[in-house]
């Protein structure tokens, strides 16, 4: 009886010696800050400021407000009317 204990004693040492690794149960969630704030439309990641024009092929695009009732909302890509000109009279 004895030999059988110690059988299931060096059977079940490896075990209690095992190295356990365990992760985290909430994940740690980091943000770059340097760019909050910052008011500027991206193409190629280039970052573009309000006004500025691209021409991408046959199109040309402007930076401009995302919304036209925010004053200092997020930006976007716009597609610039070629049709519109302005005359003065």
């Amino acid at each position: 009886m004895n030999k059988i204990i110690t059988l299931c004693l060096l059977a079940l040492a490896p075990l209690a010696h095992a190295k356990i690794i365990a992760t985290p149960s909430k994940p740690i969630v980091a943000v770059d800050g340097s760019s909050i704030g910052k008011r500027v439309c991206y193409y190629q990641d280039q970052a573009y400021s309000i006004g500025s024009i691209l021409q991408i092929g046959d199109h040309y695009l402007i930076c401009k407000e995302q919304n036209d009732f925010e004053t200092n909302g997020a930006l976007m890509w716009h597609q610039l009317d070629s049709n519109k000109q302005t005359t003065n009279n």
